[in-house]
């Protein structure tokens, strides 16, 4: 969003040119800005830039610590670009249009030239803008050809740093003269009316549009809607439905789930699936399509219906199709196969417990003593069945036994080699072949008679 040339004063004057992708940014000497610069450390205080409409960006200067002068001459307005002279160093800042910056996957020199065209076309944009509210406030415009990425990552339009918000959290966009966001599979939700959406949606200017819990924003369309924007209650004191009322729910921490956190609502019911229209994608062969569905009765039960063709499994049981299985108390993990599974959670310290043990189907069974004695008897039924195929796979060990010795005292070597199992088994062989030998001895005898 920013082109910054540093030009370093001393015995040996140097410079050095940055690209600085936020729409607002600390320059500073402290590990906390975004732009750290050494030789600002004598000055006490960092600058702060944040965006406004097309290339009009804002300058603050902000006190690193207490008592500390920070000369209020820099702040203010600018626009396009500005030189300020800090003494060790001056700042020499570029507003650069978001239609200027490479786009995903775009080979440089393409970029190149398309910088160039569009640079040299005419102004850059205005209008269509994302208005985020926040303190500071930034306003971020862009072409409407060209979509808005926003999220933590660098390749991201919008830059951001809050903990809630995912690497790529959302895109915004504007078509055919309105709005529209869409979720990218973020952990924490986009929010639209403080509605949780899955994909995309259309937007009118002006509504607000949440981040996971820290961040929202508004479309704008033009310069009075910025302001009544700002001064709007239901703007500024916008918080998702998520961060109101978070529990029950329903979390996925695979990667193939979109999106990954459904707040359940009474009376609506959340389908999972492999089909694009579920509220909860499952993107993997093995579930169908309408796996099953998550519903919040108005009497605080959660009723988990399957409607698939091979099941869904929980605490070590499988919910067959149509069956139905309700839990208002207890947590508890969908596990789908694979390595996909969803959790049920009612409180703070299920998510927690959920993500702590990596989505395990066996998070909430640990210390529940029912699960542990239903899971003790599985364990020792199928210890049982390992102990009835080892013994019948006794003789095979003899007969391997056998191969495996030659030569003077074999049969004592083999006898010494073989476990209790095979030693019996052993045993049992020779008894039936000298009881074999006899039955064939007395036909002989008594043929020959």
């Amino acid at each position: 969003m920013f082109a910054l040339e540093i030009s370093f004063k001393g015995e040996q004057p140097s410079s050095e040119t940055i690209f600085v992708r936020r729409p607002m940014a600390l320059i500073g000497s402290r590990e906390s800005s975004h732009v750290l610069i050494d030789d600002m450390a004598s000055l006490g205080y960092a600058i702060l830039i944040t965006r406004d409409v097309g290339r009009r960006f804002h300058l603050s200067p902000i006190a690193e610590g207490g008592n500390v002068y920070t000369p209020q001459f820099l702040d203010g307005v600018y626009e396009g670009e500005a030189v300020i002279d800090l003494g060790p160093v001056v700042l020499h800042l570029t507003a650069l249009d978001t239609d200027l910056l490479p786009r995903e996957s775009e080979p440089p020199d393409r970029a190149g030239i398309r910088v160039l065209r569009q640079a040299c076309a005419g102004p850059g944009p205005r209008f269509p803008a994302i208005l985020l509210v926040s303190q500071p406030t930034a306003t971020i415009s862009f072409a409407p050809d060209q979509s808005v990425l926003i999220g933590r990552s660098r390749q991201c339009t919008v830059r951001l740093d809050a903990e809630s918000i995912s690497d790529r959290h959302a895109r915004v966009g504007y078509e055919s003269g309105e709005f529209w966001v869409e979720d990218l599979g973020s952990s924490t939700g986009t929010f639209v009316h403080k509605q949780q959406i899955s994909g995309r949606m259309k937007v009118d200017p002006g509504v607000p549009i949440s981040l996971g819990r820290d961040v929202t924003f508004v479309g704008v369309l033009t310069a009075e809607e910025i302001t009544g924007a700002l001064v709007a209650p239901d703007v500024k004191g916008s918080k998702p439905a998520m961060q109101e009322k978070r529990y029950p729910l329903l979390i996925s921490l695979s990667e193939t789930a979109r999106p990954a956190q459904v707040v359940l609502q009474p009376g609506v019911k959340i389908e999972i699936g492999r089909d694009p229209s579920s509220d909860m994608w499952l993107g993997v062969p093995h579930v169908s399509r309408r796996h099953c569905a998550v519903e919040l009765t108005m009497a605080g039960v959660v009723r988990i219906t399957d409607q698939s063709t091979n099941g869904t499994a929980y605490e070590g049981k499988v919910l067959k199709k149509d069956e139905i299985f309700e839990t208002s108390t207890k947590p508890l993990v969908l596990d789908f196969g694979g390595g996909v599974t969803v959790g049920v959670c009612l409180s703070v310290k299920d998510e927690e417990r959920f993500v702590a043990a990596g989505g395990a189907p066996q998070t909430f069974i640990a210390n529940d003593p029912a699960l542990l004695a239903e899971g003790a008897a599985k364990a020792a039924k199928r210890a049982r069945r390992r102990s009835k195929t080892t013994f019948l796979r006794a003789p095979e060990e003899a007969r391997q036994a056998v191969a495996s010795v030659k030569g003077r005292g074999a049969f004592r070597q083999l006898y010494v080699r073989l476990s209790g199992k095979g030693k019996f088994a052993m045993a049992g062989a020779i008894l039936g072949m000298t009881g074999l030998v006899a039955v064939i001895g007395g036909l002989l005898i008594a043929g020959l008679k």
